[in-house]
C-alpha cells in the first residue's frame, strides 16, 4: 500500500494527525492502493496562502525558464511510462492501453505549452497617433484553484495545471477522493523537474471541506472545475457570492449523440460507436450514450450493435486484450444499476447487458455488463440525463432536421457525431447541432491537446475553453500598454 502524501509549501506531508481514508482497486477491491489524509480548512487556507506567497517569484520567471521545467516534466513521465500507467490503472481501473493514452497525452500537452509559452505574450495594434506605440501584454491571474474528477486523474488535471503553470501561476488542486494516487506522482515529477516550492499545492479530502475552501477563499484568484452539472451550479453561486469578481471555468457534464445517416457507412457506425459508448467503462464526458438511427434501417443496426458489443472483452484493465475494465466505485455501480432499471421502469426495450458480472474472476470488483436499451423515446430520462456508465440508447429517426432535432433536445451541448459520407449532410449537421465540439465520421472519445475544448448549454458555462491556444485566455489578464515617444 502507497502512503499517500500531500504538498504544501513544496513539502510533502504524510500528515500522519488527520483522519485517512483507503483507495482501493476498483478491479478488486480487496487490495488497497493507497491511503491518503482528509484534509481540514485550516490545511487547505495554508496551502492558498503558500501559493500566494510563490507567486511572485515564479510569474517573474521568463517563459524560457518555465518551459525548461514543463520540458523536463515531460522526460520524467517519458521515463516512467509504463509503471505511472499500471498505478493509473490500478486506481481507477481502465485498461492499460487507455492509461497509456493518458500519459501520452500529459506529455504532448507539457510540450505543447512548454514552446507555446514563448511565442504568445501579446500583440502589437496600431495607434491612429504617429507618436503611440500600442502593444498588449498577458499577465498570469495569481492563485488559480483546480478541482478534478476521477475519470481522467492525470490527463483531465495536466490539461488545466500546465496552462495555468505555463502561463506563471501558481497552483492549489484538489484531486478526486478515489484517484488520488496518480496525482500525487504527478506533483512529484513537477517539483523533480524544478519547479520553485510552493507553486504547485496539493490538497485531498472532501468537497465539503478541501473543495469548499478553495472554491471560496478570497485569495484565490480563479477557478477552473470538471465535474457534474449540480456541483458546478453550486459552484457558480459560491463563487459568485464572493467579495470580488473571480474568473471561473466550468467543463460539467454530457449526453452525446451520434447520427448514422443511410449515406453513413453501417460498420464505421458500430465501430466508433462501441468504442465510444463501452471504452472507459462509458466513464467519459464526451461517451456516446444516444445512437440515432435511421427508421427503415434501425433493425439491421441494432443487430449488428448487439453482435459487435458481444465481443468485447471485460475484465481486469492490467490483463491483455481487454476493452472494458470495472466502473470506477460503488457508487458508479450503483448509478449503473439504477438507470438499467430506470430505463426498464420507463418502457425502453432492454436488448443487451444490464448485469453485475458476479463470476469468480469479477466479483472482487466493480464489473458489469454493456448494455443496450431499444425503443428509446427522446423523453424518457435514460434518453436526457448523464448516466456515466456503458449504457447506450438507440433512437430512431426519419428525416435529418428531426435528427438534429433529438440530439438538441436535452439540457446538454458537449459532442455531438455524425456518420455520413454526404457532404450536404455533415454541413447541415456541423451548422445546427447545439454543441461545444462535432465529430464527423469520428469516435466521440479522443480529443487532441491543441484543439479547443468545452460545451454549451448547461455542458459548461463556455466562457473560456480548456486546451489548445485557447486555453491561455483563461489563466491570463490582457493589459494594453499606451507607449508616447
Amino acid at each position: 500500500m502507497i502512503k499517500g502524501q500531500v504538498n504544501i509549501s513544496g513539502q510533502f506531508h504524510g500528515m500522519e494527525e488527520r483522519e485517512h481514508y483507503l483507495v482501493r482497486n476498483p478491479a478488486n477491491t480487496e487490495e488497497i492502493v493507497a491511503s491518503f489524509p482528509k484534509l481540514k480548512r485550516e490545511d487547505v487556507k495554508t496551502a492558498i496562502e503558500s501559493a500566494k506567497n510563490a507567486f511572485k517569484l515564479w510569474s517573474t520567471k521568463k517563459p524560457v525558464e518555465r518551459s525548461q521545467v514543463l520540458y523536463k516534466a515531460s522526460q520524467i513521465i517519458e521515463s516512467k511510462a509504463e509503471e505511472l500507467a499500471i498505478l493509473l490503472t490500478k486506481e481507477e481501473g481502465k485498461p492499460i492501453a487507455d492509461s497509456m493514452f493518458e500519459i501520452i497525452r500529459t506529455i504532448n500537452l507539457l510540450r505543447f505549452y512548454g514552446t507555446l509559452i514563448t511565442q504568445e505574450a501579446g500583440r502589437v495594434i496600431p495607434s491612429q497617433d504617429n507618436d503611440t506605440f500600442i502593444f498588449t501584454r498577458r499577465e498570469p491571474l495569481g492563485v488559480v484553484g483546480i478541482i478534478t474528477p476521477w475519470n481522467f486523474p492525470l490527463s483531465l488535471p495536466a490539461w488545466k495545471i500546465i496552462p495555468a503553470l505555463a502561463t506563471g501561476n501558481t497552483v492549489v488542486w484538489k484531486p478526486a477522493s478515489i484517484t488520488p494516487t496518480i496525482g500525487m506522482e504527478l506533483v512529484k515529477i513537477f517539483y523533480e523537474a524544478g519547479l520553485p516550492s510552493g507553486v504547485l499545492n496539493y490538497v485531498t479530502g472532501s468537497g465539503n471541506e478541501v473543495g469548499d475552501e478553495i472554491i471560496t477563499n478570497e485569495d484565490v484568484d480563479g477557478m477552473s472545475f470538471t465535474g457534474s452539472l449540480e456541483v458546478g451550479k453550486d459552484i457558480n453561486k459560491k463563487v459568485g457570492n464572493r467579495k470580488r469578481f473571480t474568473r471561473l471555468q466550468l467543463e460539467l457534464g454530457g449526453k452525446n449523440a451520434v447520427v448514422l445517416t443511410k449515406n453513413g457507412n453501417i460498420n464505421l457506425a458500430i465501430e466508433q460507436v462501441v468504442r465510444s459508448a463501452f471504452g472507459v467503462t462509458g466513464q467519459a464526458c464526451t461517451a456516446t450514450s444516444r445512437f440515432i438511427v435511421p427508421e427503415d434501417i434501425a433493425e439491421t443496426v441494432l443487430n449488428k450493435l448487439i453482435e459487435r458489443t458481444k465481443k468485447l472483452a471485460i475484465g481486469n484493465g492490467l490483463d491483455k486484450g481487454i476493452d472494458m475494465g470495472p466502473l470506477a466505485s460503488q457508487e458508479q455501480l450503483d448509478k449503473y444499476l439504477y438507470y438499467v432499471e430506470l430505463g426498464k421502469k420507463e418502457g425502453a426495450k432492454l436488448v443487451y447487458g444490464g448485469n453485475r458480472l458476479v463470476n469468480e474472476e469479477f466479483k472482487r470488483g466493480y464489473f458489469v455488463e454493456p448494455t443496450i436499451f431499444d425503443r428509446v423515446s427522446p423523453d424518457m430520462r435514460i434518453a436526457k440525463e448523464e448516466i456515466f456508465a456503458p449504457v447506450i440508447s438507440v433512437l430512431k429517426y426519419k428525416t435529418l432536421d428531426e435528427a438534429i432535432e433529438i440530439v438538441n433536445g436535452i439540457e446538454y451541448g458537449l459532442v455531438a457525431g455524425i456518420i455520413t459520407n454526404d457532404p450536404k449532410e455533415m454541413k447541415a449537421f456541423m451548422e445546427n447541432v447545439k454543441v461545444g465540439v462535432v465529430k464527423i465520421n469520428k469516435p466521440t472519445i479522443g480529443l487532441e491537446p491543441w484543439v479547443p475544448y468545452g460545451g454549451v448549454k448547461s455542458s459548461g458555462n463556455d466562457v473560456y475553453k480548456e486546451m489548445g491556444v485557447e486555453a491561455i485566455n483563461f489563466y491570463t489578464t490582457i493589459k494594453a500598454v499606451y507607449q508616447g515617444y
